[in-house]
Formats: C-alpha cells, sequence, structure tokens
C-alpha cells in the first residue's frame, strides 16, 4: 500500500512537471506569436505606461516579423505614436515611421492612411513656437523681404546684403533700435559676410577677392585677389573665420591648406598644408581652426558619408565626431572652443546642431539639434545660435479665365506645384514636400477649398480620364536614377506600378481616351535595364499603354544634347504638345535654338513649331484646344521668381503670344473652360533667429 502510494505520488509529481512544461512551450509559443508581442508592446505602452519599454518591442517586431505586413505595419503606427508621446524632440523619428508605413506598406490600406494624417499633421506643425526662457527658445529677430544677413557675435546688429544690378550696399542694422546705417555702396556683387569675434570688422567676399571693411565704415582693403585661372578650374580660396584676437583672417586654399592672413594685409601663415590637395577636394574637406589653434574641424566624405572630423594641429589621425547616414556639413567652433556646431539633415532638412569637444579633440556628448527650420547658424559669444530662414511659400491659386476671382487653395506646404484638374472639376491634384529634404507627395485638395490630402510619395500627377485614378511618378532623378510609373485610386489606397527601368523621368500626362500615358525619360551609360529604343544624350517622349508594356518613343528629331520634356495630350487625343530645350548649349551659355513648345501627332512625323516666347517647363492645352497657355518672364512685373511671370496664350497653329490678366505659372485649365489653376509665390522673405537653452544645464553661464 505504503509502495502504490509513493508510485501515485511520483506519477502525480510527474504530470504536474509535464503539464508544466507544456505550459512552458505553450507559453514560449506564445511570446514568438507577432500578435501576443504586439499586444504586450500595446499593454507596456498604454497600461504600465513604459514608451521606451514599448519603443523596443515595436521595434522588434517590425525587425523580426517584417513578412507579417499588417502586423509591422501596425507596429510602425504605434511606434510612431510613441515618438509622438515623447514630445518635439522625437517628431522627426515618429515622422521617419508614419513615412516607412507609407512607402513600404501600401497595401496595409487603414495603417497607410492613418499614417498619412499622423504626416499631415506635423507638416502643419513645422512653425517654430517661442517657449519661455527655462526651456529651449528661439525667437524672431527680424524680417526682410529681399535682403540677406549676417550676425555680429556680439548678437547686437546685422549687416544686409542689398544688390541691385550692379552695385552692393552693406548697410549695418541695431537689432535693438531698428536703426540702420549704410556702411558700403559699390559696384560689383557678394558672397558672403564674415564678422571678427570683436564685431569691429566685416571680411566680405566679391568676384574678384576678399575685402574688409570698419563697422564705421570707410574705404575697405583687399587682402587677397583672385587668381581668374585658378577660379575657372575650380579652386578658390575662401574665408574660414578669424583669430580670436581679431587680427588675422583665416582662409581655406583648396590648392594648398589652411592659412592666417593679417586683416589689413600681409604674409600668410601657414596653419596646415594639404598632403594630397586633389584628395582633399574630392573629398569636400572644408576646415576650421579651434579658437585655442590647437584643433582643427573639418568635414569629408572620407569615411564614405559627409562628416565631421576632428584633429591636431600639428598633425595626428582625425577623430570621427560625427557618424549619422545623414549629411553633417560646415563645422564652426563656439568661442569658449567647447563646442561645434554643424548643419545636419538628420531631421529630412538642413539645421544646425552642436556637439560638445573634450579637451583632447573628442566628442563629448551626443549632437544637440539647436536650430528648428533652418540652418547655416552662427555662434554668438555668450553661446547662443543666431540663424536665419528662407521663407519662400508658392501655393496654388484657382482664378476665372479672365483673372477675376482668384481663390488661394492651399495652405499649409511651402511649395506646391504642378496643379492638375480632376476631370469632373471637384477637385485638384499637386505637389508638395514630403519627408526628406528635396522629396514630394502627390496630395489632392477640393476645388471648392478644404484640408489639402496626402496620397502618395511622388510628382508629376496625372488623372485618367474617369476621373477614378491618378498616375503619377514615383522613381528618383539623382543617380542612380529610376523611372517608375504608378497609379493610384483618386481616394487613395493601394498602388500599381505600371513601369520600372532605370534612367530619369520628368513629366506625365495620361491621354484623353484613357489608353495610355506619356512621359519623357532619358538615361546615362549606367542604366542596366533601359527603356528599349532610349538614345543617349538626348531625353525623348515616349507612350506606354495605361495597362502596361513596352513604352514606344515618339520623337524621332536628332539633336543631340537636347530635351524634349512636359508631354500634354490636345484635348481630342490627337496630338501631344512638348518642349524642346538644348540642354547642352544652355549650360554652356550659347543655345543653337530658343526654348520652344512644339506639336506633333500620336502617330509621330514632323513636330511642328507652336513658339519659342517660352522659359518654362510647365503649359497647358484650352480645353477647346486651339489654344496652349505658357507662362513668361516680364521684366516689369512685380515679386521675385515664380510671381514675376504672367499667364499668355498663344495659337496652337504657332503665331504671337496673348497676354492674359493672371500673375503665375504651372497653369491647367478646368475641363468646362472657366477657370485656370496655377502656382504663385505668395510669400518671399528672410527672417532671422535667435536659439537659446539648447545646451545642456549645467554647461551654461550662470
Amino acid at each position: 500500500m505504503k509502495i502504490n502510494t509513493v508510485k501515485l505520488i511520483a506519477v502525480i509529481f510527474l504530470i504536474a512537471i509535464l503539464g508544466a512544461l507544456v505550459s512552458i512551450a505553450g507559453s514560449a509559443r506564445q511570446a514568438e506569436d507577432p500578435g501576443v508581442l504586439l499586444r504586450t508592446a500595446i499593454e507596456k505602452e498604454e497600461v504600465d505606461g513604459d514608451l521606451q519599454g514599448a519603443i523596443d518591442l515595436y521595434k522588434q517586431i517590425v525587425a523580426k516579423y517584417a513578412d507579417n505586413r499588417a502586423i509591422a505595419a501596425k507596429a510602425l503606427l504605434r511606434l510612431g505614436g510613441c515618438y509622438e508621446k515623447l514630445g518635439e524632440e522625437q517628431a522627426s523619428l515618429a515622422q521617419k515611421a508614419f513615412e516607412t508605413i507609407v512607402e513600404n506598406y501600401p497595401d496595409q490600406t487603414e495603417a497607410v492612411n492613418l499614417a498619412k494624417e499622423k504626416l499631415s499633421v506635423i507638416f502643419r506643425a513645422r512653425v517654430p513656437v517661442e517657449k519661455s526662457d527655462r526651456e529651449f527658445k528661439i525667437t524672431k529677430i527680424h524680417t526682410e523681404k529681399s535682403r540677406g544677413g549676417y550676425f555680429s557675435p556680439d548678437g547686437k546688429k546685422l549687416v544686409l546684403i542689398d544688390q541691385k544690378e550692379n552695385t552692393l550696399n552693406l548697410c549695418l542694422r541695431e537689432i535693438a533700435s531698428g536703426k540702420e546705417v549704410r556702411i558700403l555702396s559699390t559696384p560689383g556683387d557678394l558672397h558672403d559676410c564674415f564678422w571678427s569675434p570683436d564685431s569691429r570688422w566685416i571680411a566680405y567676399l566679391t568676384g574678384i577677392g576678399v575685402n574688409v571693411i570698419s563697422v564705421e565704415g570707410g574705404q575697405p582693403k583687399t587682402i587677397i585677389e583672385v587668381d581668374p585661372k585658378a577660379q575657372k578650374a575650380g579652386d578658390y580660396v575662401w574665408p574660414m573665420g578669424w583669430t580670436p584676437d581679431s587680427k588675422k583672417l583665416i582662409v581655406q586654399d583648396t590648392t594648398k591648406g589652411l592659412f592666417a592672413v593679417p586683416a589689413w594685409g600681409g604674409e600668410w601663415e601657414e596653419i596646415f598644408r594639404f598632403q594630397d590637395p586633389k584628395k582633399a577636394k574630392e573629398q569636400d574637406e572644408a576646415m576650421t581652426l579651434s579658437p585655442d589653434g590647437k584643433f582643427i574641424a573639418f568635414q569629408s566624405t572620407q569615411g564614405g558619408n559627409q562628416d565631421i572630423y576632428v584633429m591636431p594641429v600639428r598633425g595626428g589621425e582625425p577623430v570621427r565626431i560625427t557618424d549619422d547616414p545623414a549629411r553633417d556639413n560646415g563645422p564652426l567652433w563656439s568661442y569658449d572652443r567647447q563646442w561645434l556646431a554643424f548643419d545636419s539633415t538628420r531631421t529630412g532638412r538642413s539645421e544646425t546642431w552642436v556637439i560638445r569637444i573634450t579637451p583632447d579633440g573628442r566628442p563629448g556628448s551626443q549632437p544637440i539639434q539647436a536650430t528648428r527650420g533652418g540652418g547655416g547658424g552662427v555662434w554668438t559669444q555668450d553661446g547662443k545660435i543666431a540663424y536665419s530662414t528662407s521663407k519662400r511659400a508658392v501655393h496654388v491659386f484657382v482664378a476665372n479665365a479672365d483673372g477675376s476671382g482668384e481663390v488661394q487653395l492651399t495652405k499649409f506646404n511651402n511649395s506646391n506645384v504642378e496643379p492638375r484638374w480632376s476631370p469632373d472639376a471637384k477637385n485638384l491634384a499637386f505637389v508638395a514636400p514630403y519627408g526628406e529634404e528635396g522629396r514630394t507627395a502627390v496630395w489632392t485638395v477640393r476645388s471648392s477649398g478644404g484640408e489639402e490630402k496626402l496620397l502618395a510619395p511622388g510628382d508629376s500627377p496625372a488623372w485618367s480620364s474617369d476621373g477614378r485614378k491618378i498616375a503619377f511618378s514615383v522613381g528618383t532623378r539623382r543617380p542612380p536614377a529610376t523611372a517608375k510609373i504608378s497609379i493610384i485610386p483618386a481616394e487613395g489606397g493601394e498602388t500599381k506600378e505600371l513601369m520600372n527601368y532605370d534612367g530619369a523621368m520628368t513629366n506625365l500626362d495620361w491621354s484623353p481616351d484613357g489608353r495610355s500615358i506619356a512621359f519623357s525619360y532619358s538615361r546615362g551609360n549606367d542604366a542596366k535595364n533601359p527603356i528599349p529604343d532610349s538614345r543617349m544624350e538626348i531625353e525623348d517622349i515616349y507612350i506606354i499603354s495605361a495597362s502596361g508594356g513596352e513604352p514606344k518613343r515618339l520623337t524621332q528629331m536628332d539633336k543631340k544634347g537636347f530635351r524634349f520634356t512636359s508631354p500634354r495630350w490636345s484635348p481630342d487625343g490627337k496630338k501631344i504638345a512638348f518642349r524642346s530645350l538644348d540642354y547642352e548649349g544652355w549650360e554652356k551659355g550659347h543655345q543653337s535654338e530658343a526654348i520652344g513648345i512644339y506639336t506633333i501627332d500620336i502617330g509621330g512625323g514632323e513636330p511642328k513649331l507652336v513658339t519659342n516666347e517660352f522659359g518654362h517647363w510647365w503649359f497647358c492645352w484650352s480645353p477647346d484646344g486651339k489654344n496652349i497657355i505658357i507662362p513668361k518672364q516680364e521684366k516689369d512685373s512685380p515679386g521675385p521668381y515664380g510671381a514675376d511671370r504672367r499667364l499668355y496664350k498663344v495659337s496652337a497653329e504657332g503665331g504671337t503670344p496673348e497676354r492674359l490678366n493672371i500673375m503665375g505659372m504651372m497653369p491647367d485649365f478646368s475641363p468646362d473652360g472657366k477657370k485656370i489653376a496655377y502656382s504663385r509665390l505668395s510669400d518671399y522673405s528672410i527672417e532671422f533667429w535667435m536659439a537659446e537653452n539648447f545646451l545642456p544645464f549645467d554647461n551654461k553661464k550662470k
């Protein structure tokens, strides 16, 4: 009986162990289940409030279960939300997570739509806001309509550059009072200004040399004369700062190295000589000397990416200070030598960051963002960063064909271009910034006004004839260039790839019958998968079926170095108008023929010149097919850039352009012929800002 009892206990114990093992195995399987892991991460985020722990789990899900697209997209959406909760400092990481969903998970419609809504909010929130003195703070100091300028090291003055035709004026503005005095008026041009540390002298670079002038005015002194032959070869001498005593200007000679030049002329003092000037030039090495004269900070691509390095003046191995996939450049020492400022695109746009440098020339902190919305920041003596931003707002407008009733449709993006009407005239597609600097996306907006809606990354939108779809370019124009066309439902959703080749594609247009898409394309020697029948050194117009297939080249003109771009179908679908540009001649300054618009039958044949009174790349047909609407530059029209273009109409058979009562560019006629959509520069100004309290508190002067 006792033996049986022992056996029974042993069996029970064994069953318990097996049960525990089964439970552990089940738990392990559950832990490996991405759905369970996602729920765990959400609980960590929402119940425990452990944002960093949740972030780590969301990242793990995305990395480990990328093939489970639904789970990965949800994890990315939650990841972006966590970064949002962490505040403004993590906004760029939130944006990156949402952009990854839009670009890599187009089939996850719900997640994509939510990510687009989040991105729209982020883009709208990019307006700098002043904070209290105890927190990071940026303050707008001054706004200019056209004059660029430079802050003095004491933070009290701005030198403003006023260039009118061939006359250069330098004006000194007191920031506190707003009082201005002109200190220089002279023929010529100017590229940059460089203040001495004591705020008493200004060096400036002209096309023929480097000059120095007192803030009191007087006759400037030329201390460096440019060698025209060296300049033509791409070599230059460029100021890189001053010595702390304000007696010498530090300059970089791309053929030699770094030198100190007496402020009123004299013998150059060698600071550092390039061992291999050609290699330094190839690696884009721009150098600056530390205030104590012991170290040189410089930008370089020697590590494969443009980063910041520091090395002893007397020689030694450079120390890599930044190591980020973004482009870091323009190092600038603080006056106390403890910090380096530099410009970086790590937020998606060029802004100024700072990093501590230890006494032995090594990184002493993580990079800290100093500015918002602008780069080129310079230190003031009291440890602030002064910088300027160019505010250039191009918006989409709609007006009646006679120019009356103008309405601005777009509101929050800073560059809204390429407007295209939907066939029912209820909506407009257009192109605006998206994500990293230089990237764009297709957006839509109601023609009666309302919120802009992010559709998909890309550009050059064109509506299908039934208004249900939009074709657009999703390729890249920079090497390695890709020529891709995708089609997306007009209301948003999953994209469908129509075409994918190596090479560069510019504009596209959908035929009135909905069967074909025209586009312009060029390729280089490195294109491994080019469009068949494509030509080197000539950009051509092609037509591809909207259902896919191989593109067919339309333009056959044998003109080396030409670009045939901007195809637009005539309303009856029988012709295509396009732009012709002698690009090779344009680059050299002597074109063999003026930029022109031609029309050609879609079956081929000899192109017909419509007009060569054209300097832009965007035009449209009138709905009746009788005229072509073009923008033209006018000398007497108001405003810079796009604001000084006026719309004209010219007969499709050729003739003299007739002036319209609309200022703008990139026109597109509504299908009923009653309205015209166009882009125009609505605001251009230069804003001067001061950033404070971005350094760690214990490093500030008390």
